[in-house]
């Protein structure tokens, strides 16, 4: 009854209809399915395409760890040759440096030791005893510099007020007692001091005095060896000390690990700038054709969709102007088309437009 009032149909009428409507509801499901499938295919694409930029990005990094790998291996060798050929410089040339040391100051270091002798030997038949031939002796008794004044100053404050104290402290008794060690270690520490200034500034005063000039010669020799050893040390000019053969390896290993590095920036330049794209090239020829024939599928999809939608909506059309107009759109359904039929069947009303009425009435009840 297309294009007639299907209000005044009948049951056949509506089959027709419900034919109709299903073949709308079966290209809605095909919509419904192939959008589902648009969408999977989509994130396919997205899927492959991040692999394909992960699987560069690892090839690309593999490859170049390969390339630096070898250098570095290289590279590590020839640095721990030139530390070790550096180490063996620097030992040989300390061991030169030593032996110049002891040879230009064995004049003085011989002096010293004669004069040392003499003291002794000189103490020995004054009768003093040797642990009184000491340089704090000296500094005690005969003080000459600032130095000697610190060293006095220092044992008067351990003996007068430090061991006593520290030794009250660990004893621990009654206050009285602790004052009492206190007074007893002064008094104690003044009789030593005493002891040492009669045999030293009184008993031996005119040896002491001598063996002080004497012991000023040794100082003396001792600034001139230091002053020796200063200026060799600081001598630059190294061609006495034999290390050429040093000096050889040691420049041709620093001019190995310039080559190295050399070429190694070398590689790695024409690796980004050849080698990473052909990788990428190489990847993408073998990937691709994956990627383009799901995208091949999501154009075909696509074309599909929309022819799909075209007829969906001219079917749509179709029966909203030719029989939703009538019936209403609430009973363009298939369900709702079987109950209309079924009260024309079940006698209880004679055409398609008492059943929309009875419809309309049982749905108000």
């Amino acid at each position: 009854m297309e294009g007639q009032n299907i209000l005044y149909g009948n049951v056949d009428d509506l089959m027709n209809v419900r034919g109709l409507v299903e073949a709308r509801d079966k290209v809605r499901a095909e919509i419904d399915s192939l959008n589902n499938e648009k969408r999977r295919l989509e994130k396919d694409v997205v899927a492959e395409e991040k692999q394909l930029s992960v699987n560069i990005e690892s090839t690309v990094k593999k490859r170049r760890e390969q390339v630096v790998s070898n250098f570095d291996k290289e590279l590590a060798k020839s640095q721990d040759r030139l530390k070790k050929v550096r180490n063996d410089r620097g030992k040989e040339k300390n061991k030169k440096v030593a032996e110049r040391i002891k040879e230009e100051t064995a004049d003085l270091v011989t002096e010293n030791k004669n004069i040392k002798e003499e003291i002794k030997t000189y103490f020995k038949q004054k009768g003093v005893p040797t642990f009184m031939d000491k340089g704090f002796i000296y500094s005690l008794y005969y003080p000459r510099c600032l130095k000697d004044l610190l060293i006095i100053i220092l044992t008067f404050i351990i003996g007068v007020f430090a061991f006593p104290s520290l030794m009250a402290w660990l004893l621990g008794a009654k206050k009285i007692w602790r004052a009492l060690l206190i007074i007893v270690l002064i008094v104690l520490f003044g009789f030593i001091y005493m002891i040492g200034y009669n045999y030293a500034k009184v008993r031996n005063r005119e040896a002491y005095e001598d063996m002080l000039v004497k012991r000023s010669a040794i100082r003396k020799n001792k600034g001139k060896i230091n002053r020796i050893k200063k200026k060799i040390k600081k001598d630059k000019d190294e061609d006495r000390y034999g290390l050429h053969e040093y000096d050889e390896d040691i420049k041709e290993l620093e001019d190995t690990i310039e080559d190295i590095v050399r070429r190694k920036n070398d590689v790695l330049a024409d690796f980004e700038k050849t080698t990473k794209a052909d990788i990428c090239e190489e990847i993408t020829n073998r990937d691709m054709p994956k990627i383009e024939k799901i995208k091949k599928q999501i154009s075909e999809t696509t074309i599909k969709l929309k022819e799909l939608e075209q007829k969906q909506k001219d079917m749509s059309i179709n029966l909203s102007s030719n029989y939703g107009v009538y019936l209403g759109e609430e009973n363009m359904t298939v369900d709702r088309i079987n109950m209309l039929a079924s009260y024309i069947l079940n006698g209880q009303v004679s055409n398609v437009g008492e059943a929309v009425n009875l419809s309309k009435t049982a749905n108000n009840k």
